[in-house]
């Protein structure tokens, strides 16, 4: 007996129990949906978790003062003198408000010397005009979704003037706004949020005007650019047990490395999750092939009787439990990409305070997923199929014609 002849007989069995049949694809069929559906988007998000961090800079090192201490200019120059530090430069940070049209829209603020942004942070480029000199206070450059709106339609252009109420924190943590005018001298190209900085966001201003636009007296942070990413775990660590308590480190080299191994374990769960439904459609194909051969007990007699061998017999009750895997996972995977997109689609919104960043990232569907749930499901199959087959293949001639 040929192959063909074995698929055509397993295909016959189907048209003659359609309702079993079709239940049990149902069946198989979410086991590969589960798989592909959510571990697509969690290794999506997580990917572009991960790449957006060490966009951010591997070589960057974070410094932000903790508790009472303030970082001063000491504090800076010793920085800058620790071997393997390219530089280092202070910053001040603030949220702020503009008015787009009726409406108004929550800005990030930072002041600090923008052409070491650039120098830091990887594939953040200038799409108009160019930064301020040193001097130049009043003149910013803007993010993405500052002078486009999300249709892509520009609702500021170089050289328009913006007016953002700053909002500041001040000693015994009394709030206070101002008002500030500034020029737009330049304006970033769309870059995508982040975990530290959201550039589409945020205005950028040279360090004097945080002080002296801004009214800003204490530095956020100082951010340090290492010579090369060997060097940065080291630094990190030397400024540690430096500081001690006094300033929080972030090393975005080591957030990177963390993420990754989240999403790893994420990755992990959500696959031994997924297992639970195979084995829910292993026990599924089982009770489904049993009852197929108990039914067909005289059929498998007959078919014995006419010279087919145990090996016959045993190969096409388990074509029949293969084909409905496979017709099973064809369903499960393609529901699952049309899932995963549609999940994906939402978004994923992170919020701090008042600080919302919403992250859209694409599922990541790829040749490894796919075959390895491909792989499983088949395997249900086998698995589901093969004690089955085996009963099958050991009935008796003479019973099974005697079986009613």
């Amino acid at each position: 007996m040929n192959p063909i002849d074995v698929i055509r007989i397993a295909t016959k069995s189907f048209s003659e129990r359609k309702l079993r049949a079709v239940l049990t694809i149902i069946g198989i069929a979410i086991g590969p949906l589960a798989l592909v559906m959510i571990s697509s988007v969690t290794q999506g998000y997580s990917k572009y978790i991960v790449t957006q961090i060490e966009s951010l800079g591997q070589n960057l090192i974070a410094v932000f003062p903790s508790g009472d201490y303030d970082l001063t200019q000491q504090d800076l120059d010793f920085m800058r003198s620790i071997p393997g530090v390219a530089r280092a430069e202070p910053f001040y940070s603030t949220q702020g408000r503009i008015k787009i049209g009726a409406e108004e829209k929550d800005i990030y603020i930072y002041a600090l010397p923008i052409d070491f942004l650039l120098q830091a942070v990887s594939n953040l480029e200038i799409k108009g005009g160019s930064i301020p000199g040193p001097t130049e206070t009043v003149k910013v450059v803007v993010g993405y979704n500052i002078a486009y709106d999300e249709n892509g339609n520009s609702v500021y252009r170089l050289g328009d003037v913006i007016s953002i109420t700053v909002m500041r924190i001040e000693s015994g943590g009394k709030v206070k706004f101002k008002r500030v005018s500034v020029i737009i001298s330049g304006i970033f190209d769309k870059y995508g949020g982040a975990m530290f900085l959201n550039p589409d966001d945020t205005i950028f201003m040279n360090l004097d005007a945080g002080e002296k636009l801004i009214g800003m007296k204490k530095w956020s942070g100082i951010l340090i650019l290492v010579e090369d990413s060997s060097l940065v775990e080291n630094i990190a660590t030397y400024l540690r047990n430096t500081y001690r308590n006094s300033v929080e480190i972030v090393s975005f080299l080591a957030i990177a490395r963390i993420a990754s191994s989240i999403t790893n374990a994420v990755n992990f769960m959500t696959f031994a999750a997924s297992l639970a439904a195979f084995a829910v459609a292993i026990a599924g194909v089982a009770a489904t092939m049993i009852t197929s051969v108990i039914e067909r007990t005289k059929e498998i007699g007959v078919m014995k009787a006419l010279g087919f061998t145990d090996r016959q017999v045993l190969t096409l009750i388990l074509t029949e439990s293969l084909l409905m895997s496979i017709l099973g996972g064809i369903i499960g995977i393609s529901l699952g990409v049309i899932g995963a997109y549609a999940l994906a689609s939402r978004g994923l919104t992170i919020s701090s305070g008042t600080a919302v960043i919403t992250i859209n990232a694409h599922p990541e569907i790829n040749a490894v997923l796919i075959a390895r749930t491909a792989l499983l499901t088949m395997f249900v199959g086998v698995i589901g199929g093969l004690f089955p087959a085996y009963r099958a293949a050991k009935i008796p001639p003479a019973v099974a014609l005697r079986y009613e």
